[in-house]
């Protein structure tokens, strides 16, 4: 009796203690058990309105570079010896100035036998006059034949002609001598020197390069279809590195170059912008294009299928949550930041402006202040 007593009591301790156990263990799980919840935190969004317009203006770029208004590579008419080169590059030089010289004792020497020539055919000349006298004053008193007389006549004849000869000689002579110095054309700056003193050189070969001090002009290719739009004697505006200056358009070319495609335009630009021969410009050119669509910023695209682009556009869902809607767009023109969107969008649509990455549609969002894409 004792003994059964004692089992009962032994097992009804066990089953109590594996209980408070279980209950214990069952307790402290539901303590360290983390809480789940649904609750998605919306990101921020930064949106633009998209606008619907029925034209836009396509703005395109051109670039070119400046030229002086008058660039020549300027060398003697004659051939010979270069003697002396007096300038440097980087001189400024004035119109008539002497940029070098030629050696001229071989044509100064045909220049004195030619004068001494001259000389003698003036003194053969002044006795076959003398003689055609005499000859005409003896013909009257009938000393002599007319024969005689008409070769008096023929040896003044000769001799006119011989002083003739002689004096295109000297002349021939003197303009060598005078073309065998170099002078500068117009006010300029030497560019560059093309040869050095001791070189023979030919007749229109370049000896200095000359820039005009003054003028300048921009010298930009455009595209075809922009050469039939501008207009000539029309002011438009370029680019400079930082500066902004005003050119006349002057000449538009008739030939598309072949390597380039495009079609050479010069503009004068006033006489003091203080530009560099070689700098390069641009020239900025915009025509309105008729096209329905609107305006959105670079970093609103994300790159889609078959050539399109996808745009993220906030809507409410029926949870009354603000979420995101993935849109196709087709690129109509770029310009710098912003692109001219066309596609299934409806005006005044809110697009989500950049930070595309990080969202998938559907995803609940929260707008924040939103930026305008000014056209």
């Amino acid at each position: 009796m004792i003994s059964t007593r004692l089992f009962f009591t032994t097992l009804f301790s066990a089953v109590g203690a594996a209980g408070i156990v279980l209950f214990g263990s069952n307790a402290i799980e539901a303590n360290v058990r983390p809480t789940i919840s649904n609750e998605i935190t919306p990101l921020p969004v930064v949106v633009v309105p998209y606008q619907i317009e029925d034209h836009y203006v396509a703005t395109t770029r051109f670039l070119g570079v400046i030229e002086a208004s008058t660039d020549s590579n300027v060398g003697f008419e004659v051939p010979g010896l270069l003697q002396e080169l007096m300038v440097s590059e980087g001189d400024y030089v004035n119109t008539g100035q002497i940029l070098a010289r030629l050696d001229t004792r071989q044509q100064r020497a045909s220049l004195a036998l030619a004068k001494a020539q001259e000389k003698e055919v003036a003194a053969q000349l002044k006795l076959a006059r003398l003689a055609l006298s005499r000859a005409i004053s003896l013909l009257e008193q009938n000393l002599i034949s007319q024969r005689e007389v008409d070769e008096a006549v023929l040896a003044v004849d000769t001799a006119i002609a011989r002083l003739e000869t002689t004096q295109a000689s000297v002349e021939n002579a003197q303009i060598v001598i005078d073309k065998s110095s170099l002078v500068a054309p117009f006010d300029a700056v030497v560019s560059r020197k093309l040869t050095e003193p001791g070189s023979i050189v030919g007749p229109n070969v370049p000896v200095v390069r000359l820039v005009s001090v003054g003028g300048r002009e921009a010298h930009i290719g455009l595209s075809p279809k922009y050469a039939d739009i501008v207009r000539l004697g029309a002011d438009y505006p370029l680019l400079a590195g930082d500066q902004r200056l005003v050119a006349r358009l002057r000449t538009v070319g008739d030939d598309v170059d072949p390597q380039t495609l495009t079609v050479l335009s010069v503009l004068t630009l006033a006489e003091d912008q203080s530009l560099r021969v070689g700098q390069t410009v641009a020239i900025e050119l915009s025509e309105d294009v008729a096209a329905s669509g609107g305006w959105l910023p670079t970093t609103a695209l994300l790159e889609g299928d078959k050539g399109l682009w996808t745009v993220l556009v906030t809507r409410g869902n029926e949870l009354g949550e603000t979420i995101t809607v993935r849109e196709s767009v087709e690129v109509v023109h770029s310009n710098a930041d912003r692109v001219f969107v066309r596609g299934t969008l409806p005006n005044n649509a809110f697009v989500v402006a950049s930070g595309l990455q990080k969202l998938s549609p559907g995803s609940p969002v929260e707008v924040v202040p939103s930026i305008r894409v000014t056209n």
